[in-house]
């Protein structure tokens, strides 16, 4: 009977696209959540390096008020 093995190429077929098709979604969410955890980690990243800099400039500001007031005294 051709009709019935065609038929069970047919349910193959639609199975194997079925599988592929959930494999791609599951790969695509996967992905989706790894970008936000690169996404999470560099906003921390950022976040300490702005933090870094700040540091540093409040350190120069201060270093820098040190200098001026040695330049003052040293001028008297």
């Amino acid at each position: 009977m051709p009709g019935a093995e065609l038929a069970q190429y047919g349910v193959a077929t639609f199975a194997i696209a079925g599988l592929v098709y959930v494999m791609t979604k599951f790969f695509d969410k996967r992905s989706n959540n790894d970008l936000a955890e690169v996404i999470k980690n560099n906003t921390k990243a950022l976040e300490q390096v702005t933090s870094v800099v700040q540091a540093i400039q409040l350190s120069l500001t201060r270093q820098e008020a040190k200098i001026d007031e040695l330049l003052d005294r040293a001028r008297r």
